[in-house]
């Protein structure tokens, strides 16, 4: 799978929300003043969309994307 455009290989089919979010920025994974917000397309299910905290994708061999961003909370 590719998370903000680099490939990660991954255990397992199924990744979360926090996964997602650990590969992106590692360091900032635990952070409780930021909101961060994961995209994906190019899966097997669901195929594409928003991933939520505490939710999980089933990722493609090859092809899933992810996109992560977040917000500091003020």
């Amino acid at each position: 799978m590719v998370v903000d455009g680099q490939l990660h290989l991954v255990p397992s089919e199924t990744v979360t929300f926090r996964q997602v979010v650990a590969l992106a920025y590692p360091d900032t994974a635990d952070a409780v003043d930021l909101t961060f917000v994961v995209t994906f397309r190019k899966a097997h299910q669901p195929k594409d969309g928003s991933l939520a905290d505490g939710g999980s994708v089933i990722v493609k061999n090859k092809g899933t994307i992810f996109n992560v961003t977040y917000t500091r909370r003020s």
